[in-house]
C-alpha cells in the first residue's frame, strides 16, 4: 500500500506501506471458496474488517504490499512477536528498511472461510499507521492464491480460489506481465509507446509514473509524456520514512489507454518507485478482476468515450514535516521565491502553528478555495514573506 504524496491540500491518506515483493506464505481453505465483503473508501484507500485469531481488526486492501499487522494489534490477537525474523525490504521510495515477519494462525475475511499460517510483515508498536485506524494489511500473499474482484458501485472485495467464481467478461482480457507477486499491467500511451504499471490498490491516484518509465521514454524519443515542469522536493512518505528530496517532474499523457479503456491528458508526478503504478482510482472507471493464477485481468470501463483526467495542481505542494507546514515542492513554472523546504506560517491569512501530521492529513485544516491563494512564508533569514500561488 501505498504512500505516495504527504500533502495536506488533497488530503490523501498517503503516508501507508508500499513494500516490495518478499517471499511470504499462507495457506488456503481448500480449492473451492468464495468470500465478497464490503470495504470503506477513505481518502482512496480501501478498508475492511477482518477476524484474526478471533479479534477484529480493520485492515487495508493493498495489492502493493504483503499481508502486514501493526505491533498493538498483534498484542491484541496474540501473535507471538518474539519468534519474528527479520528481513530487508525496499519501500515505495526506493529507501531501504529492516522489518519482521510474524505468522498469523487465523485470518478471516467472513466466518466461514478461514486462511491459517498467513505470514505478515509487523510493524513496531506506535508505527504511524496505528494513527489512522489501521490494524494491518491484506495483501498479495494472500491474493496470488486465487482471483480477487473490486466493485464500486457496491463497494465491495470479493475473493475467490478460482476466476470461474466471478462474474467477468472475458473479452476484457488484459495479460498480466509476468511476476510472481505483484499485478503489472500493459499501458498504451499513444505513438507506440507503452509503460508497464503495478496495479496497487493501496496507492490512491489513478497513475503515478515512475522515473525510470518517463526516462526510457524520453530516451527512446516518444512523445506520448508531455513534461509540464519540474522541482526538487519531498512529497513521499514509505517504510523507511520521509524520503530523500529528489528532482520531480510533472507530466501529461495526451492518450492513455488499458485495455477497452480510454482516457486522455492523465497528468501525474514521477515517483522514484521501480514502477509506474495505478491505484484504487481506477476503480471509479470501471470493475477490475486480477486472476493471479491464470495471469490475467479483466477491466470493464464504465465509459465508452475517452475520458478527460487532467487535474489540475498547485504551485506549491504544501506538505507537513517536523511538525509544521512547509513547502514541500515548488514547481518551476510558477516562477516564484520559493525553493522549497521553507516553513509556512499561514494559508489566506489563517496562521498555523505547530502542526499534527495525523489531524493535517485526516482533517481539513486549510481552506484553499478556488485556483488562487497567499501563502505566508519565512525566508532564509526568517522574515515572513507573502506570496500569491495559483492551482494550473
Amino acid at each position: 500500500m501505498k504512500v505516495h504524496i504527504v500533502s495536506i491540500v488533497s488530503l490523501l491518506l498517503s503516508v501507508f506501506l508500499d513494500i516490495l515483493p518478499i517471499e511470504v506464505q499462507a495457506r488456503i481453505p481448500g480449492n473451492d471458496f468464495r468470500v465478497t465483503v464490503p470495504y470503506v473508501e477513505s481518502g482512496g484507500k480501501l478498508m475492511v474488517k477482518v477476524l484474526v485469531n478471533g479479534v477484529e481488526g480493520h485492515f487495508l486492501i493493498d495489492t502493493g504490499a504483503p499481508c502486514c499487522v501493526t505491533g498493538t494489534f498483534a498484542r491484541k490477537a496474540g501473535i507471538e512477536a518474539d519468534s519474528a525474523r527479520t528481513v530487508d525490504v525496499q519501500d515505495s521510495n526506493g529507501a531501504l528498511a529492516s522489518t519482521h515477519l510474524v505468522e498469523l494462525a487465523e485470518l478471516k475475511l467472513n466466518p466461514s472461510v478461514s486462511f491459517t499460517r498467513l505470514e505478515a510483515v509487523l510493524w513496531e508498536p506506535g508505527h504511524l499507521m496505528e494513527q489512522f485506524g489501521v490494524d494491518g494489511i491484506i495483501g498479495y500473499n494472500l491474493f496470488r492464491r486465487g482471483a480477487i474482484q473490486f466493485d464500486a458501485t457496491q463497494r465491495t472485495f470479493t475473493f475467490a480460489s478460482s476466476v470461474d467464481k466471478l462474474s467477468v467478461d472475458y473479452t476484457t482480457a488484459i495479460p498480466l506481465v509476468n511476476d510472481r507477486f505483484l499485478a503489472l499491467l500493459q499501458v498504451n500511451l499513444g505513438g507506440g509507446a507503452c509503460d508497464t504499471v503495478m496495479f496497487d490498490s493501496g496507492a490512491s491516484a489513478f497513475y503515478e509514473i515512475s522515473a525510470l518509465s518517463l526516462d526510457r521514454l524520453e530516451k527512446k524519443g516518444k512523445k506520448a509524456v508531455r513534461v509540464l515542469g519540474s522541482g526538487s522536493g519531498i512529497l513521499s512518505f514509505g517504510a523507511a520514512g520521509l524520503e530523500d528530496g529528489s528532482l520531480k517532474k510533472r507530466v501529461c499523457l495526451p492518450d492513455f489507454s488499458l485495455g477497452r479503456a480510454r482516457f486522455r491528458d492523465v497528468t501525474s508526478v514521477t515517483t522514484d518507485a521501480p514502477n509506474s503504478r495505478m491505484g484504487s482510482a481506477l476503480l471509479q472507471h470501471g470493475a477490475l478482476t486480477i486472476d493471479y493464477l491464470g495471469r490475467m485481468a479483466y477491466f470493464l470501463p464504465n465509459e465508452r468515450r475517452a475520458v478527460n483526467l487532467y487535474e489540475k495542481d498547485w504551485d506549491v505542494v504544501i506538505t507537513v514535516m517536523n511538525d509544521s507546514l512547509c513547502a514541500g515542492l515548488v514547481w518551476d513554472y510558477a516562477k516564484l521565491p520559493l525553493k522549497g523546504g521553507e516553513r509556512i506560517v499561514a494559508v489566506n491569512g489563517q496562521r498555523f502553528g505547530q502542526v499534527n501530521m495525523q489531524e493535517a492529513l485526516t482533517k481539513g485544516l486549510l481552506h484553499m478555495p478556488g485556483d488562487k491563494a497567499r501563502i505566508t512564508y519565512l525566508d532564509a533569514t526568517g522574515k515572513e514573506c507573502e506570496v500569491t500561488i495559483r492551482k494550473r
